[in-house]
């Protein structure tokens, strides 16, 4: 089932929100490009497949696998199926290799609480941002970084930061600058409005709405760093092979992590964008945040850990030099410099066990571009 477009999400619902992104798709006349990509999991209820089979009789095409598919894709992908735990975020990793397999130019991944907004330009919107060579307006930061947070209107007013921002350049005084700048974009990160992506920290002392996006996206320069996540974020075909969703459920220095598995991924592809000479934007196309039911109480311990350790790699990884022409040598380099560096880091959180996690990190980073060579028929 070829697609030029593929959307990519897991759930554990019954599918209601793909009603909004099948509409969607009728509305911007992107059926026949578009395949939806629905990854079910243990705790899926049958309805899910109701659903999609609801969407296939409006004409949409929608691949929604079950478990035992999915087991026998993965079985032939060289051991990828040891490192795509069931009852995870992870799964949607599944979507994003079925997406390979279907011949996509263009990923698009979502989560199953974001609702893109009527009236407003959602697959087109993602998709221009990424053919062909474009002009566009870049933002620089002098101290390196750039809060995506600061791009819409929060109530109330407090200054907030999206999930996975590091803690040690909260409240820098910063100047940003601002070029025209040229380039391809490999990577289109939309934000959310109603419920922003923020840590479970924020979510306890200073809840927020997001009202509204000032109006203009910006490509992030050199000199500006975010967090990238998989909501409402589009990459290049040519990303998908750096964009391996990092595993969790593991403890770190004793405390179990989660949450930041798409955090990790999305700072890994990025700094491969970049190596590549190539650019990522933020901002447009926007999509309604309905937040799933959290404890944020449990949440915040579940990512404290993952919080603590980005402070040392984002010290590190804007710096890191990688080595490769394409993307795929430059993300093999990645996870060969990740296993050197946390040699290096010190502190209550590096236990020997920490440093364990990542170099199996590496190695599943490693087994993720077999998984895509196997699938590219390299």
């Amino acid at each position: 089932m070829s697609a030029r477009i593929c959307l990519v999400v897991t759930t554990i619902s019954d599918g209601f929100f793909l009603d909004a992104y099948a509409n969607k798709l009728i509305e911007e006349e992107m059926v026949d490009d578009t395949l939806i990509i629905v990854i079910p999991d243990r705790k899926t209820p049958p309805q899910l497949f109701q659903k999609c089979r609801q969407l296939e009789r409006r004409g949409i095409k929608v691949l929604c696998p079950t478990l035992e598919t999915q087991d026998r894709f993965l079985s032939k992908l060289g051991g990828i199926q040891y490192i795509t735990p069931y009852n995870s975020n992870e799964r949607r990793t599944v979507g994003f290799l079925m997406a390979l397999m279907n011949g996509c130019e263009f990923l698009i991944t979502i989560d199953d609480d974001n609702f893109c907004r009527r009236g407003e330009s959602f697959f087109a919107e993602h998709i221009a941002m990424m053919e062909g060579k474009q002009e566009f307006k870049v933002v620089h930061n002098e101290n390196g970084w750039f809060n995506i947070c600061d791009m819409m209107v929060i109530e109330p007013n407090y200054r907030v930061y999206a999930r996975g921002f590091p803690y040690y350049k909260h409240y820098e005084d910063t100047r940003m600058a601002f070029s025209t700048e040229s380039g391809l974009i490999k990577m289109n990160a939309g934000l959310w409005l109603a419920e922003p992506d923020l840590d479970s920290i924020t979510w306890l002392v200073a809840p927020v709405k997001a009202k509204s996006f000032n109006g203009e996206s910006l490509v992030l320069g050199e000199d500006a760093w975010s967090p990238i996540n998989t909501q409402n974020t589009a990459l290049h075909r040519d990303v998908i092979v750096s964009y391996y969703y990092v595993r969790m459920d593991y403890p770190l220095a004793g405390i179990p992590i989660d949450r930041y598995g798409d955090i990790f991924s999305g700072y890994f592809s990025q700094a491969v964008i970049r190596h590549m000479g190539h650019r990522i934007r933020v901002g447009s196309p926007l999509v309604d945040h309905d937040r799933n039911s959290h404890d944020f109480m449990q949440d915040a311990y579940r990512e404290l850990a993952c919080i603590w350790v980005l402070e040392d790699l984002l010290e590190w990884l804007p710096g890191a030099k990688l080595e490769g022409s394409t993307y795929e040598e430059a993300y093999v380099s990645l996870s060969y410099a990740i296993e050197d560096i946390v040699e290096q880091f010190s502190g209550f959180i590096w236990t020997d066990a920490a440093r364990g996690y990542f170099h199996q990190m590496a190695h599943h980073m490693r087994t993720w571009v077999k998984a895509v060579r196997i699938i590219e028929g390299k």
